[in-house]
């Protein structure tokens, strides 16, 4: 477990070939200069850090509340040799549904619309 930090080459390190990865991931992609000032990771770092321990999956948490959807995958990132989940409150993976629940993304997507404003959201409330 990353905690809340930012990417840390002696996680790599001691974390070599673990079973998984949970990386705390506050900001989206293109918000590099945010998360460093203010020591979190992007997306794409955490998994970064997963890809570079040899992680046989990576579970991203710790995502800002001021983004109220499922952050992003960049191209590259969505073709990684390992099962990446996105984590909710009070959810439950174990080993045998890792890969079910990091093939529930895009349906949970759809939950969290992009283009929802202040008056949809109010309107949902």
């Amino acid at each position: 477990y990353s905690g809340d930090c930012r990417p840390s080459d002696r996680l790599v390190e001691v974390g070599q070939g673990a079973d998984l990865l949970i990386h705390e991931a506050t900001f989206e992609n293109g918000m590099e200069e945010e998360a460093v000032l203010k020591m979190h990771s992007t997306v794409s770092e955490a998994l970064s850090i997963s890809k570079r321990m040899n992680a046989k999956a990576c579970i991203l948490t710790h995502f800002s509340q001021r983004y109220p959807r499922i952050p992003p995958l960049r191209k590259e990132d969505s073709q990684l040799p390992f099962p990446v989940v996105f984590a909710f409150d009070f959810m439950k993976v174990t080993p045998d549904n890792i890969v079910t629940a990091s093939k529930l993304t895009s349906a949970l997507r759809m939950l969290y619309p992009e283009d929802i404003d202040e008056a949809d959201a109010a309107e949902a409330a």
